[in-house]
């Protein structure tokens, strides 16, 4: 069960990766709540604005996941994103800059599916590097 679940938290980074947006509705459930940073976003639609903002604004984004904790039913991550702002990003003109910031994602699995997670991410980094 634990190698299933780590799968479906894996397949969330795929999203990201390769832009496949109905992905999404495989592996959230019905009542999914993502709270990220200090936002909560609710339901599979909510998650596709999210992450399509944010593939907007940085098209080749890359999510790598180099750490897992696999529990009965929570998956943590640690990743790091890299990527180049090339579009609008979340409001901000497009810079051309580079990004590698680091995060760590809990997900908690209900029935083969992402329940809710706790996305945290180095947002102080990322805004110093758009800036640089």
């Amino acid at each position: 069960m634990a190698n299933a679940n780590l799968d479906v938290a894996l397949k969330f980074y795929e999203v990201y990766n390769t832009h496949n947006l109905d992905l999404l509705d495989e592996i959230l459930s019905a009542d999914y709540v993502g709270h990220v940073n200090a936002h909560d976003i609710k339901g599979a639609e909510a998650a596709k604005g999210f992450i399509s903002g944010f593939i907007t604004g940085i098209p080749d984004a890359n999510y790598k996941v180099v750490e897992t904790l696999v529990t009965e039913n929570k998956i943590v991550t640690r990743w790091v994103c890299t990527g180049t702002q090339t579009g609008n990003f979340f409001g901000s003109e497009p810079t051309g800059k580079a990004i590698d910031v680091n995060g760590i994602t809990i997900f908690e699995i209900t029935d083969g599916k992402i329940s809710q997670l706790w996305y945290n991410w180095d947002k102080f980094t990322l805004v110093q590097q758009l800036q640089a």
